[in-house]
This record gives structure tokens, sequence and C-alpha cells, in this order.
């Protein structure tokens, strides 16, 4: 009987691998992120559109306490526009698109998303409890809509001197 798993290399030595669930962490979790996108559209965007740009810089800033702080300190012009260094992340993607089939966002004009009726349901229901994403209501409260989309385009092109 030959076992599928095993690798034998000399007859006398075998290795057994044996399949394990991999721990993700909250932040790349397709439900995290769709939570985060609902949560960036009905707290900190004006009439619940952002754009794409926008998105990917406060989705960023949400990761962790650290990036809340660094983003808050660009914000309130402590630091300059270049010292918060943000990704484009794939994972905000796949939660867009999954948002999207879910009816909870839709797409308006070419790079704007916008919260639908649906997804401000959803989003009430995840934040019932008021432990849920605490930390990321409280960060996006404290900085409101003051992020325009002409802020956001600063952070993307702007260039250290």
């Amino acid at each position: 009987m030959t076992d599928d798993n095993a690798l034998t290399l000399e007859k006398a030595h075998s290795f057994r691998f044996t399949r394990r669930p991999i721990a993700i962490a909250a932040e790349l979790r397709p439900d995290w992120k769709m939570a985060a996108l609902l949560l960036i559209l009905q707290i900190s965007s004006r009439g619940g559109k952002s754009s794409l740009r926008r998105l990917h810089i406060l989705n960023w800033a949400l990761r962790s306490p650290r990036n809340r702080a660094e983003f808050e300190q660009v914000r309130e012009h402590q630091q300059p526009l270049f010292s918060f260094q943000f990704r484009f992340e794939p994972a905000l993607g796949r939660a867009i698109n999954l948002a999207v089939g879910e009816k909870l966002v839709e797409w308006v004009g070419e790079n704007r998303l916008q919260i639908t009726t649906k997804g401000k349901r959803w989003i009430a229901d995840v934040t019932k409890d008021e432990s849920v994403m605490y930390q990321e209501r409280e960060f996006l409260k404290r900085i409101g809509k003051d992020v325009t989309e002409g802020f956001a385009m600063e952070m993307v092109t702007v260039q250290p001197t």
C-alpha cells in the first residue's frame, strides 16, 4: 500500500507531508476587506463615493495602528506627503469585485465606487456590535471626509525633494 503523501529519497528514509490549515491575517480576509471598504465609503467619503486611488490610500492606512498614525501625521502636515508609503493592494481589488458581485457597491463612472443601499444595510449589521472594527471606525471618524480626491492625487504624484 503506497502513501500518496510520502516522499521517499532512499529506502530507509521517507518524509510525510500533512496539510495544515493556514492562518490568514484578518486584514487580508475578503470579509474584513469588504467591511473596511464599506466603512471607508460610509464614514469618510462624500456621498458614499470614492475613487479607486483614494480607496487604496485609505485602505492602506487602515491596515495597522502604525499606518494610521503615519497617515494622520501626513494629513496634519506634521510629515511630508511622501513619508506615508502606501501600496495598491490586490486583496482590496478582490474585495471590490466581491462587493460589486454582491451589489454592496457599484461603479459610478470609470473609476469611482459608490456604496449601495444594500451595502449600507450590510455594514450596519456588521457594526451593530460596537467592538467590531472599533479602531478602524474611530480612525475614519477622526479623519472624516477631509481626505479629498485632490489630496489623494497629490499623495500618488508627490516626488521627494
